[in-house]
């Protein structure tokens, strides 16, 4: 023990020489008040208590940033305003209008399986296209888009790779099943984040959340991330504001969702969020929702057209499911071929 305590004497002896030289305080991020941590148990059950809401509609504005076609640094944004309509487990409809033009621009829906997409601004480009969207086609990249031949592909740039679950899985919170399929575990964690309400003292601050991992066991015995919730400790009622999910089995990155702006759903004891950003870093994209939140209706009954699409105006017809030049209208190929010449 001897050498020990010589150390820990010469240390203090060197501490206390130096220390009025070589000290000085320096600003760091304040820690934000945070409350007590959650049990894993009860993080688990908020998860699985938004089945309550097993529909709502609302009127949004809704907002696309494409970073694949964007140059320097910068992102294409488009925006429209929108009707969204969503069913457990994972049906949706969007209806969106463009004010400027005082007119529909486009209807969506999809069952889960397949989805149809019908456009109708601008009028040259009036077209229906339909397709399984269970199918995860290939992601286009900026270099794909650059090259590709099919004038679909570089008009629709990261738009492209927009599927419907990538929305649904926002809003349609899916369970955790308790079966044992899966695994959970939390940790906490301390984030540096930008102040909300900056000062010169004090431009950053850190946050504490309680993180819930949610993990599937492969069929070869390995565990594989699959999605990670994130509560906010600092705010009040500690609410989810983060969901990321996780693809392949591989770690990558599919969606990373934040929640912003709370209000209480009625007859629910629930949180909803007013601002939903979607983010899809590997498909190039983001978009962001801004609920009405006066026209949000929560577990309304919906007629059964409600996620019914047809062609009734006998559009051009697009069948994603064809491959090749066969999935392409006529009118379109036509097009392509005099822009060529």
């Amino acid at each position: 023990m001897k050498p020990l305590r010589n150390f820990a004497i010469i240390l203090a002896i060197l501490t206390g020489t130096v220390v009025s030289d070589c000290v000085r305080k320096v600003q760091v991020p304040p820690d934000l008040k945070a409350r007590a941590p959650v049990p894993i148990e009860e993080l688990v059950n908020r998860i699985n208590s938004y089945e309550k809401i097993t529909s709502f509609t609302a009127q949004t504005d809704i907002y696309v940033f494409d970073h694949l076609t964007g140059e320097d640094g910068t992102a294409n944004r488009y925006g429209a305003n929108g009707a969204i309509v969503f069913a457990r487990p994972d049906k949706i409809r969007i209806k969106v209008s463009a004010p400027v033009v005082n007119s529909g621009v486009a209807d969506m829906t999809s069952d889960g399986e397949r989805f149809c997409l019908a456009i109708y601004w601008p009028k040259e480009d009036r077209m229906y296209i339909h397709g399984a969207n269970l199918n995860e086609l290939r992601r286009m990249n900026a270099e794909d888009i650059k090259e590709a031949k099919d004038p679909r592909v570089k008009e629709a740039g990261a738009l492209a790779n927009i599927r419907p679950q990538h929305i649904t899985d926002a809003f349609i919170i899916k369970p955790i099943p308790l079966d044992g399929r899966l695994e959970y575990f939390k940790e906490e964690d301390k984030e540096v984040e930008p102040n909300p309400k900056p000062t010169r003292k004090s431009r950053l601050i850190s946050r504490t959340y309680d993180v819930l991992y949610v993990l599937e066991r492969a069929e070869n015995g390995r565990l594989h991330l699959r999605r990670k919730f994130w509560f906010d400790r600092t705010r009040e009622g500690v609410p989810l504001v983060r969901q990321q999910t996780f693809e392949n089995g591989d770690g990558r990155l599919g969606s990373d969702v934040v929640y912003e702006d709370f209000f209480s759903v009625p007859n629910t004891g629930l949180a909803m969020a007013r601002t939903i950003k979607i983010s899809r870093p590997n498909d190039g994209y983001d978009i962001q929702l801004v609920l009405n939140q006066d026209s949000v209706e929560i577990n309304p009954e919906l007629p059964a057209t409600a996620f019914v699409l047809e062609n009734r105006e006998h559009m051009k017809d697009m069948d994603l499911d064809r491959s090749g030049r066969e999935s392409i209208p006529v009118e379109l190929r036509e097009r392509a071929r005099s822009n060529h010449k």
